[in-house]
């Protein structure tokens, strides 16, 4: 072992079975909620209902109020605003959110990403110098600012009022801003303080704009999760709606991204944004300019956007490739280090932009404090960043140091200093006396958590659909909410291969439909290699191959004595395998056998389908059984049974109507009295309240979602609020518009002819735009109004919250949805 195991607590049978019969939940996935604490019926609920109208609402930041009164005092007076932002992904979404928001205004800001290298973290004097003497009136901090007291007293002596958004930790004076808006601030109310940069910043535009920006979620997921915030309280509910929204694929800049880097937007969860998404926007910062970054996440050019993509994926190489050279060279000066205290590698011109990636490699291959600096021969300084292990201190235990060094900064487990070349010597001796003293610290660990133990035979029944429920259930995960982790005792493996160029991954096969992975581990294979069973911890995940799916482990660490010891282990057996539903069963997404569905006669055959997803609730007192039929195909194979339906679109349900006799189309609530054993749900409702009201009103015993939504009408509802303000930037630029160019005008604006001709409406509503039958006339004249004064956007808005929660949901998704709009 590598790490200390810490064994799952007992946990009272009868107890786990109250709970599985309540909520409908695979008795393992109860065991892991009854393990972390989630021990009641209630707690359970509250954890897994992810509606946003539990999220902290911006009343309870202090100064967010006198922060917007002073916006609104600028855009007023037409003041020039400047972000101030950060060039890791955190301090870039935070960037891209607020511009966004003052795009959604109609109010150009500028922006400014400080360089690592020449302004380094946080407010810098000089710069804050040019930007005041370049007129700016008023500046915002993003994922910084609380620190940053001698700029910040500046810019206020010099006129121009600071607001400091911000979520690092607060200094023992706070600086003299205009506002602080920081969810830990003394005078704050948030329940919950732990928010990324981004996070903040989303609720500023939320109080800026006056209503919550679903269209901002994905940003500020990115955030939370790149600066590996809590995934707990608010954030868990702000990431598992930005994740909703990354898999719309709406943000050019994400798409593009996600294409260059080969991930499917459409099924991206938070490892992918914290393993594929987020380094890749941390390159920019590491290596070159940290602006392309908003420009990515903020333009609605295609073709901007997939060029800024294709160079942020060949900076994430050459950033990858600037780690391997440092690791290299520290490896040569240390080819003779087996066991150090602590650790002090320095060299001349290393890559300041990864010197923390280096040191987390070195703390986890030497298994101390580790310091990696970068030497500049002409200026005489070496720069760096440190990393702790275990609970050693590394910024107490440096900090004494400090008056020898140039600067310094930090907390616990990371640090970032400057010192002369000449120092280093001295440096490198005080860590290692320092880290001599505290060996119990350094070597200290809170050991692994394993939340659930699996027997031979419990493996067996481990499915992709199963791996898939747990994780939408218990997801997403990340910092505080991790992955749960399960111990294989005693199991024989076909194979154990070292895989890859550098035979660094180990691969192993348990059998056709199992499988293990395990990283920085290839050396094991040997070890491995004899048919003896083998004991191991690690996390479940899902690994598709050549079309084909199967349940992967994702190995954390190995017993390897358990191969000659230890085989007599006191496992107490978990049921994993699909449940029996009850009345008010939850979600199964394994395939159920034929005597555990809900009959239900497949269109073409006649014979009994058991395939679909389904939920069982209880609606006004009597249960129902949802089946998802949204991913089949909109096609007369769907009515060759007689169908009781429901169809929102008079003009689609006057067509089904007429072509379909033998089924009855449901126009108004009390038709629902009638007793039917099946009704279809073919299309949207306009509102999603009205989806609600039919479901309450129903007395069907199984109710199919077919959500169908025309490719036009996708088009029109991935158009957000930013691109409607650009549109009409782009009219009142061109004045006239011929209808005859209409077509060109759409390509311009890189819009669909449908996605035009929604905004022209939502202008012409607003009095905008004059529209005759030649050409589209720019009123520029006309007064302001907001854009919830046009019937058409207000529409828009309400389909779009129907897209989003019935649609593109989960089907988890809409059970809670479904079940949380019965309580409200």
């Amino acid at each position: 072992m590598q790490y200390p195991w810490l064994e799952p607590k007992k946990i009272d049978p009868n107890r786990v079975a109250q709970i599985q019969k309540s909520l409908g939940l695979p008795t393992f996935v109860v065991q892991i909620l009854i393990q972390r604490g989630y021990d009641s019926t209630e707690k359970i609920e509250q954890f897994l209902n992810l509606d946003l109208a539990g999220l902290t609402t911006p009343d309870h930041f202090h100064d967010l109020d006198k922060a917007v009164a002073r916006i609104e005092e600028a855009i007023e007076n037409n003041q020039k605003i400047t972000i101030y932002g950060d060039y890791d992904a955190d301090g870039v979404t935070s960037t891209s959110i607020l511009v966004e928001a003052f795009e959604t205004l109609g109010v150009d800001v500028n922006y400014y990403i400080p360089s690592r290298f020449k302004d380094g973290y946080g407010p810098n004097l000089a710069r804050y110098q040019a930007i005041v003497a370049d007129g700016t009136e008023l500046l915002i901090t993003v994922d910084n600012g609380i620190s940053g007291h001698e700029p910040i007293a500046y810019a206020q002596s010099h006129g121009v009022d600071v607001i400091v958004t911000d979520h690092h930790d607060l200094p023992a004076e706070l600086p003299a801003a205009y506002a602080i808006v920081h969810p830990r601030h003394p005078e704050s109310t948030c329940s919950f303080g732990y928010f990324s940069g981004a996070g903040v910043a989303f609720y500023v535009a939320w109080a800026l704009l006056g209503d919550l920006p679903v269209e901002l979620l994905d940003l500020a997921a990115i955030g939370t999760i790149a600066d590996v915030m809590p995934l707990t309280a608010d954030n868990r509910l702000l990431v598992a709606a930005g994740l909703k929204q990354m898999q719309t694929g709406e943000r050019l800049g994400l798409t593009a991204l996600a294409k260059s880097a080969k991930l499917d937007l459409s099924q991206v969860n938070a490892h992918d944004v914290g393993f594929i998404i987020a380094p890749r926007l941390n390159s920019l910062g590491r290596v070159k300019s940290g602006r392309p970054a908003v420009v990515l996440l903020t333009t609605f050019d295609p073709d901007q956007a997939a060029e800024i993509a294709q160079d942020i994926e060949a900076t994430n190489q050459e950033r990858q490739q600037l780690v391997q050279e440092v690791v290299t060279q520290v490896a040569a000066t240390l080819a003779n280090t087996t066991q150090p205290t602590a650790l002090v590698v320095a060299g001349e011109n290393w890559a300041e932009g990864v010197l923390g990636i280096v040191a987390s490699r070195l703390v986890d291959q030497y298994q101390c404090p580790t310091l990696v600096l970068s030497i500049n021969p002409e200026t005489g300084l070496a720069k760096g960043s440190g990393r702790s292990r275990g609970s050693f201190n590394l910024f107490a235990a440096l900090d004494d140091f400090r008056e020898q060094m140039v600067n310094f900064g930090g907390h616990a487990g990371a640090v970032g200093l400057t010192i002369a070349a000449d120092q280093i010597d001295a440096l490198r001796a005080h860590l290692v006396a320092n880290a001599e003293e505290h060996q119990a610290e350094v070597h200290s660990t809170t050991g692994i958590q394993v939340d659930v133990e699996l027997t031979t035979d419990q493996i067996q029944t481990l499915t992709p659909e199963l791996v898939a429920s747990m994780t939408e259930t218990l997801g997403p995960f990340g910092e505080q909410n991790p992955e749960p982790v399960i111990e294989l005792s005693q199991l024989t493996w076909q194979s154990w291969s070292a895989i890859g160029k550098t035979k660094q991954t180990l691969k192993g096969v348990l059998n056709a439909q199992v499988e293990a992975i395990a990283f920085r581990m290839g050396e094991l294979a040997p070890q491995l290699s004899s048919p003896l069973p083998v004991t191991l911890i690690g996390s479940l995940g899902m690994n598709t191959w050549n079309k084909q799916t199967k349940v992967q482990i994702n190995v954390l660490d190995f017993d390897l004595s358990a191969k000659e010891q230890n085989t007599l282990r006191d496992v107490t057996p978990v049921t994993i395998g699909p449940e029996v539903t009850t009345a008010r069963a939850t979600l199964t997404t394994s395939q159920p056998s034929a005597s555990q569905s809900e009959p239900r006669l497949s269109p073409d055959s006649g014979q009994l389908a058991t395939t679909d997803k389904k939920v069982q609730l209880q609606v006004a007192q009597h249960d129902v059984t949802v089946i998802d039929w949204r991913q089949k195909a909109f096609d007369e194979e769907i009515w060759s049974q007689p169908q009781t339906y429901v169809c929102f679109n008079p003009k689609l349900g006057a067509q089904l109507q007429a072509r379909f006799t033998n089924s009855v189309r449901i126009t108004n609530l009390p038709q629902l009295e009638v007793a039917v054993q099946d009704l279809l749900f073919v299309d949207l409702p306009t509102d999603i309240q009205l989806f609600t009201r039919y479901l309450s009103h129903s007395h069907a015993a199984r109710i199919y979602l077919l959500f169908y939504t025309s490719p036009a009408m996708k088009e029109r509802l991935q158009v957000q609020i930013p691109q409607l303000r650009y549109l009409l930037k782009e009219i009142i630029q061109q004045q006239t518009i011929e209808v005859s160019q209409l077509t060109l005008f759409a390509q311009h604006c890189h819009l669909t002819m449908q996605q035009l001709s929604f905004g022209l409406r939502v202008f012409s509503e607003l009095n905008f735009v004059k529209i005759d039958k030649e050409r589209i006339q720019a009123q520029p004249q006309a007064p302001k109004r907001p854009l919830s004064e046009s019937a058409t956007f207000l529409r828009q808005q309400a389909l779009q919250k129907s897209y989003r929660e019935l649609a593109v949901g989960s089907l988890k998704q809409i059970e809670t949805f479904l079940k949380s709009s019965q309580t409200r």
